[in-house]
């Protein structure tokens, strides 16, 4: 059974291909995938004050090697 982490990375990169498959750029489709995500978290009810610190967290946790060690619930 796949954890959250395993299960995103095997989407993300069957998506990218896809995007880079319709001539989209990792750009593009990165931006297009960070607004969709958060109007999902919208939708689900969380605040934007909290989907800024979930991003802000994330952000000052993630090791230089990419690898959070770290998570939020």
């Amino acid at each position: 059974m796949a954890n959250a982490f395993t299960l995103a990375k095997q989407h993300l990169d069957a998506n990218i291909a896809e995007a880079e498959g319709n001539n989209i750029s990792l750009e593009a489709y990165g931006q297009a995938l960070v607004w969709k995500l958060i109007e999902r978290y919208q939708e689900a009810g969380r605040t934007s004050e909290d989907i800024v610190a979930e991003i802000e967290y994330s952000l000052a946790n993630i090791n230089d090697d990419n690898t959070f060690h770290v998570s939020r619930n």
